[in-house]
C-alpha cells in the first residue's frame, strides 16, 4: 500500500493541547473520509431516520439524538490524554458490539457528521461551569431548518441537558466548515 493509499487513523490519542486542538481535530475526523464522506457511517445514519415522515427534520434530528444515546456509552477521556475518535470507528463499533464507548468529542462528532449526512448545518459547542474561558465539555447543536432553532444534541447530560445548560457559565460555538 502507498502512503498515498493509507485511510487516516481511526482515532488519535495525545496529550491535552486545549479546546482549539480538539476542535481541530473534531472537525476534520467530521468532514473526512470516515466521517460524513463514509458510506457506512451514511447507510446507518439512514435507517436511523427511515421510518420517518419527509422534510419532519425535527424528528430526524431527535432520532439521531436518542439513536446515539442508546447505542454509545459515556467514557471520560484518560487523565492528561485527549483521545478523538473518528465516527466510522464508533459505527463500527456498534454494528460489532451493539454499542460503543466514547467520551463527549466522538459522540458530538458522531452526532454532527449524522445530521449533516441529513442535510442539516450542525456546530460544536464548548462550555465550562467555572470560570470564563475554560472549558471542559463539548456537544453538538443541529439546525432545524423551519424553524431556525438551534437544537442541543447532547446525550452525555442523559435527561439532564437543561440542568446542565443553567449551569454553563462559558461557551463558544465552532463552524465544522
Amino acid at each position: 500500500m502507498q502512503l498515498a493509499d493509507a485511510q487516516p487513523p481511526a482515532h488519535t490519542i495525545r496529550p491535552f493541547r486545549g479546546p482549539e486542538d480538539t476542535i481541530r481535530e473534531m472537525a476534520r475526523m467530521i468532514r473526512g473520509p470516515r466521517g460524513e464522506q463514509s458510506i457506512l457511517v451514511y447507510q446507518v445514519t439512514e435507517n436511523v431516520v427511515r421510518g420517518l415522515q419527509p422534510k419532519d427534520y425535527l424528528s430526524e434530528i431527535l432520532a439521531i439524538r436518542y439513536w446515539v444515546a442508546e447505542k454509545v456509552r459515556y467514557k471520560n477521556d484518560p487523565l492528561a490524554m485527549e483521545t478523538v475518535s473518528d465516527p466510522e470507528r464508533l459505527v463500527t463499533e456498534i454494528l460489532k458490539n451493539g454499542k460503543a464507548t466514547a467520551d463527549c468529542d466522538d459522540v458530538a462528532s458522531l452526532i454532527a457528521t449524522m445530521s449533516r449526512q441529513v442535510g442539516r448545518e450542525a456546530q460544536l459547542i464548548t462550555v465550562g461551569f467555572g470560570r470564563p474561558g475554560k472549558y471542559s465539555h463539548v456537544f453538538a447543536r443541529v439546525k432545524e431548518p423551519k424553524s431556525g432553532r438551534w437544537i442541543v444534541c447532547d446525550p452525555v447530560a442523559g435527561l439532564n441537558e437543561e440542568s446542565m445548560l443553567n449551569r454553563v457559565t462559558t461557551w463558544r460555538a465552532w463552524r465544522i466548515d
